[in-house]
């Protein structure tokens, strides 16, 4: 807004001082010219900083009344060039001796209570154009996948055929994931012996990743695997979602050998409620590299029917980019077609410049009848 008129009064102001420069016979036309806009550029350039330093959450409501800006200006340079006319003057035959110094008091006198009451009709113009300050909130989502993510914090995610482990690979991968679904509540729980909820379903995902940076193998007795008992409990977080998807993203490297739960009892379950999930797991075949198991880990006949029975689907990934490549595919199958709203507030800000403009009104009336006194 303010940038175009601020490049016209600028522009003028340049002619305008070529003009003072180039015309000799209307002095007081140009000088008035020069004046009016220096103080026009001058406003607009306060204004631009105040904008700037709201953060471009400034606008006004009725910016056509800025257009007046000029008016105190103009009114200014009125007086000063044109005051003479009106002035009763009488000749003095020895006025060419008298001796007038320069003095600060009637310099004042002269002129700063004018220009207080100037600077207030600035300040009342800027109120009438109505300033707001305007502040976009996000609105949180109404409707979108309520998502339970499960990581295996096992001793064997520790095993180094991924890069730098199969651990910290399904960290990086899980915190990226939550990274890219923004209207979406995602939940965590950890487990290996015991299985543990470490998250709610929530929105705020910095607070997740946060959490999901800080889990170390060992924060739960790491010797076995509940894969049922974790099933279980994301579950029951989700039964009662009324978000239109419930997804489990189920991470491990082992199979289930400990527990209360049978992983298929938990999966029927988790099919009941209306709940998909996707199984990944992650551990290199026998003999793919030299830090693979002699022996496969994986009980793929288990976690493909776990898939299968809740309409899910399973995935193998053999290093860490196979991995982000089947997060990146179960990013793309659960979309969120929801679209964020914002919400966008305004606060009037006129009040400040309203009773500035007054308090320099009101000083430019004590200056004048209280200190500035001008005898006849």
């Amino acid at each position: 807004m303010f940038s175009s008129w601020f490049l016209i009064s600028l522009g003028l102001l340049m002619l305008s001082l070529v003009a003072s420069a180039l015309l000799r016979r209307f002095p007081r036309v140009t000088g008035s010219a020069v004046l009016v806009f220096t103080c026009t550029t001058l406003l607009l350039a306060a204004g631009m900083l105040a904008q700037r330093a709201a953060g471009g959450r400034f606008t006004f409501l009725n910016p056509y009344f800025l257009l007046l800006l000029p008016l105190p200006a103009i009114l200014f340079a009125l007086h000063l060039f044109g005051g003479q006319h009106f002035r009763q003057t009488a000749d003095y035959p020895l006025a060419g001796f008298l001796q007038q110094p320069f003095s600060l008091r009637a310099a004042l006198t002269r002129r700063l209570p004018l220009g207080l009451v100037l600077a207030a009709m600035c300040l009342f113009i800027i109120a009438l154009a109505r300033p707001v300050s305007v502040s976009t909130s996000k609105l949180p989502p109404t409707q979108g996948i309520d998502i339970m993510m499960i990581i295996d914090v096992s001793a064997s995610m520790n095993n180094q055929d991924f890069y730098p482990s199969r651990f910290v690979a399904a960290q990086k991968t899980a915190i990226n994931f939550i990274g890219k679904r923004f209207n979406d509540r995602i939940g965590l729980v950890m487990f290996a012996r015991y299985a543990s909820l470490a998250a709610p379903l929530t929105l705020d995902h910095d607070a997740l990743q946060e959490l999901v940076a800080s889990l170390y193998l060992g924060i739960i007795d790491p010797s076995l695997t509940a894969i049922g008992d974790a099933l279980g409990v994301a579950s029951s977080h989700l039964k009662d979602s009324t978000a239109k998807s419930k997804i489990i993203l189920l991470l491990t490297d082992g199979s289930n050998n400990a527990g209360a739960l049978d992983p298929l009892l938990a999966a029927r379950a988790a099919a009941a409620y209306g709940i998909k999930i996707y199984a990944i797991a992650t551990a290199s075949p026998p003999g793919t590299t030299i830090f693979s198991s002699r022996e496969e880990e994986i009980d793929e006949g288990l976690l493909m029917e776990i898939a299968k029975t809740t309409g899910g689907q399973f995935y193998r990934a053999k290093n860490e980019l196979e991995l982000q490549n089947i997060y990146d595919e179960i990013n793309r199958l659960e979309k969120t077609d929801f679209t964020q709203a914002a919400r966008v507030s305004q606060h009037d800000a006129y009040r400040p410049f309203l009773l500035a403009g007054l308090g320099l009104l009101l000083l430019a009336v004590v200056l004048r009848k209280l200190i500035f006194i001008k005898v006849p």
